[in-house]
């Protein structure tokens, strides 16, 4: 399948839009088209699917555009459309899907019945039909079936979820088959169905049911024995399928339990360190407290020489410099003199006589001695001015020591607070981490008791389902005895007996296919896989279709990052288009029956995921593998995905947002 063309008429924000797809003319086989989140990308992807399957995974079930929808009135019906053009064999088809709707007096726009599905098939020579309407569905099927349209129509979002699925375990199922439907697979595996199917309807199960027993009660017995056999048998089988998918399941959620176990047992530890920093900040707290006490409790004890500071240092600076001391004599007063002149004699026995100069000079002292003299008053003053000023010196420097430990314990808090409040609150978001580990914990004990329990069940089950194939053995050899004895029954014998041997030819020829398209897979995938990842990674299918990504250094499983994922599912549907197309340019007989038609890529945002090493070789991989690319990309990587595929790209477009609801091409 190539596509050539296709236009949207009134569909979501495409009034009217249409472009043509490069098809590998000259070697460009890549169609870009570049928009801004939002314009409309996602939609136009959608478009294919409405078109081909009348499906679509908005949120909302509307196709029609809005603006129109409003302009309508009950008398003006509109009419959405979707046209695609392509190529399939040998054949061209135009596929049309159209939908009417209607405006009603209360103002809804509803639509008229469902979409109708038109087909114009040209073939090879120029003659042109019109699909039946009862044989519509079918042809699009056999175009490209609808459960494998997810591999080669899908956005960021789909993409993304099939790498975890492909590489995670889940939905493998998915995955075999569409390896089976893509690579030829399919036909012999319904071959094998219907010859052997293990129902009534299959060919062994008719012949079956065709014995004659009319004549032969023992037949008729044995026949019975081994179609009770058969039913039981179908009956453990399917309860083993259900023990599988139960079992997948419980795996699934195990490995998700553990994976939030991992999370919350780091949150766990988060924990613990808050408790920790609390518990400082508590102890800081305390030892602040304690500072502060011992500030106020020195305050106290030198509270009034703390007031009298500011009094005290002025006048004993003035004290000092006016030096005042040593101007009287120690423990002499003004009646000493007085004594001395009324005696009219000194101490030393000096006469002191009137309007003597001795006198004169002792009539001095009059003016420095107490009760005049302040000498030894300022002495006294400044003595005790001293030891009180040191004293002050004292108190603060206690303050200053006690203000910088609180500081200390300050900067201590604030910085165990914030780490609390920026690191940790946001990782913990208020959760009880204890009660939810206990909880994730007991999930897990739960699907471990699951599985536990499921396996003894299978244990048991598949004894059970050997003991029953061993009547059935037993109950076929002694019908077979008897059938041969009746012309009818041995002619049915050789019939099951030819019918058996086309189903084991078969069977040998569908494992020796399915282990060669399953080897050929994962070395297509790993050489893939390597250019995008530059060889430190490899890539292993099981005979499940797991596949598992593993280091190359050490050969063991790894955990992949978003963008590893994203690349397995890139390796994984490369590599089938890759196959599917060497299997058809093969001279070799068995792998061209195990080819089926081409099919374009078409991506909305493959690009978003990675980096710019991987972008890289991820442009210059996929136009190699496949011959059509059509991708929708944002602006910001349409630089990159056209600088890295410029050689390859034949169509380029671009999506441009008029208003919320509309976007035109250009």
């Amino acid at each position: 399948m190539l596509l050539e063309s296709i236009k949207l008429h009134n569909f979501r924000q495409y009034k009217d839009a249409s472009l043509d797809f490069a098809q590998d003319i000259q070697g460009k086989n890549v169609t870009i088209i570049i928009g801004e989140n939002g314009s409309g990308k996602t939609t136009f992807l959608q478009s294919f699917f409405w078109c081909l399957y009348g499906i679509t995974y908005f949120k909302d079930s509307i196709v029609w555009n809005k603006d129109v929808a409003n302009a309508m009135t009950p008398a003006t019906p509109e009419t959405v459309y979707v046209q695609l053009k392509l190529k399939h064999g040998d054949n061209q088809y135009t596929i049309t899907r159209t939908q009417n709707f209607k405006k009603d007096n209360s103002n809804s726009v509803k639509a008229e019945g469902n979409s109708v599905l038109e087909i114009q098939q040209k073939d090879s020579a120029g003659n042109t039909k019109f699909i039946e309407a009862t044989k519509r569905d079918a042809t699009i099927n056999s175009i490209l079936p609808k459960e494998l349209s997810r591999y080669f129509f899908f956005d960021g979002e789909r993409i993304e979820a099939m790498g975890k699925d492909i590489s995670g375990y889940k939905k493998t199922a998915e995955f075999a088959e569409a390896v089976e439907g893509l690579l030829g697979l399919k036909a012999m595996q319904k071959a094998l169905e219907h010859l052997n199917g293990g129902t009534k309807n299959s060919v062994i199960g008719k012949y079956n049911q065709q014995y004659d027993s009319s004549s032969d009660s023992e037949v008729k017995k044995q026949t019975d024995i081994i179609n009770d056999c058969d039913s039981e048998i179908e009956k453990m089988e399917n309860r083993i399928a259900e023990i599988e998918d139960e079992n997948r399941k419980a795996d699934d959620l195990k490995s998700k339990k553990q994976e939030e176990l991992k999370e919350y047992q780091s949150s766990k530890n988060l924990q613990e360190e808050k408790e920790k920093l609390e518990k400082r900040i508590k102890e800081q707290a305390a030892s602040k407290t304690e500072f502060q006490k011992d500030i106020c409790r020195e305050f106290n004890k030198q509270i009034s020489l703390f007031l009298s500071f500011g009094l005290i240092k002025p006048a004993y600076d003035i004290l000092v410099k006016l030096k005042l001391s040593g101007s009287d004599i120690p423990n002499i007063t003004d009646k000493t003199i007085q004594y001395l002149i009324d005696h009219k004699r000194c101490l030393c026995g000096t006469c002191i006589q009137e309007n003597s100069k001795e006198l004169e000079e002792l009539n001095k002292w009059f003016d420095v001695l107490p009760p005049k003299s302040i000498g030894n008053m300022v002495n006294d003053f400044k003595t005790t001015a001293r030891s009180r000023l040191n004293s002050e010196n004292d108190f603060i420097s206690v303050r200053d020591e006690k203000l910088a430990k609180i500081s200390e314990c300050d900067d201590e808090i604030t910085n165990a607070e914030d780490y609390i409040h920026n690191h940790i609150d946001p990782k913990l978001n208020g959760t009880d981490v204890e009660e939810i580990v206990r909880t994730i914990s007991s999930k897990i004990a739960d699907c471990e008791h699951t599985v536990s329990k499921n396996n003894q069940e299978r244990r048991e089950i598949d004894q059970k389902i050997g003991a029953k194939k061993q009547e059935r053995e037993s109950a076929e050899t002694k019908r077979k005895e008897l059938a041969l004895k009746n012309s009818t029954n041995r002619q049915i014998e050789i019939y099951k007996a030819y019918a058996k041997k086309i189903y084991d030819l078969l069977s040998q020829k569908y494992a020796s296919s399915e282990k060669e398209v399953r080897t050929r897979l994962e070395d297509n995938m790993n050489q893939i896989f390597s250019k995008i990842n530059n060889g430190d990674l490899s890539v292993h299918i099981n005979e499940k279709y797991q596949i598992d990504v593993l280091a190359n250094n050490i050969n063991d499983k790894v955990e992949t990052s978003e963008g590893q994922s994203i690349s397995v599912i890139f390796s994984f549907i490369t590599s089938m288009i890759k196959m599917s197309k060497e299997n058809r340019n093969s001279t070799d007989r068995d792998k061209q029956e195990l080819s089926s038609d081409i099919y374009p890529l078409v991506m909305d945002a493959p690009l978003s995921k990675f980096d710019r090493k991987h972008i890289k070789s991820v442009c210059e991989t996929i136009p190699h593998l496949t011959e059509q690319v059509i991708i929708f990309i944002k602006d910001t990587d349409g630089d990159l995905a056209k600088e890295y595929m410029a050689e390859k790209i034949g169509k380029s477009h671009r999506f441009r947002k008029i208003t919320e609801t509309e976007t035109v091409l250009e």
